[in-house]
């Protein structure tokens, strides 16, 4: 069971939060182990696990920036570990941006690279936006699920060359 199933939300990058909430709070009124304390161990045990499940996928779907992994990962697109190669005119590009931002000699060079990679950030977004605000990932198809697959790892490298510019 994947982490939509269980609050009963269709699977998607946008999480009605009302609803997530309110799902939450029913499982954790059912199983929360405060409820379990003159049972027996295993029934101790299991209410523990399923509040720590709970609490585990209340968190994660209540991150915008975790979503998108975990979606990719439980339609299967995205897998752990997974090497994925990024383009290399978009790889020639990043290697550009990381010179630039080496050769720069005040705040005002370093400031021009940083909205250089955050130009990058809405142009890569901008095709994509209408499909990650689909209320369910039905509606997108094969293509567009791996448009988005792309759009992850850009992003990723991009979030990680403006940390390496602080």
């Amino acid at each position: 069971m994947n982490y939509f199933e269980l609050f009963d939300l269709p699977i998607g990058f946008q999480v009605d939060t009302t609803k997530l909430r309110s799902a939450y709070m029913e499982i954790q009124k059912a199983s929360h182990p405060d409820k379990f304390t003159q049972a027996n161990e295993e029934a101790q045990n299991e209410a523990l696990e399923k509040s720590a499940i709970a609490n585990k996928a209340f968190t994660l779907l209540n991150n915008t920036d975790k979503i998108l992994p975990y979606v990719l990962e439980v339609t299967g697109y995205l897998e752990a570990e997974e090497k994925y190669a990024l383009q290399p005119d978009f790889l020639m590009e990043m290697m550009e941006l990381n010179e630039a931002w080496m050769e720069a000699d005040n705040e005002t060079e370093k400031t021009k690279v940083k909205i250089q990679v955050q130009n990058i950030q809405n142009e890569i977004f901008s095709p994509i936006k209408a499909l990650l605000e689909a209320p369910s990932i039905d509606t997108i198809s094969k293509e567009g699920m791996l448009q988005i697959k792309e759009y992850y790892y850009k992003k990723k490298y991009l979030d990680r060359i403006l940390a390496d510019f602080r």
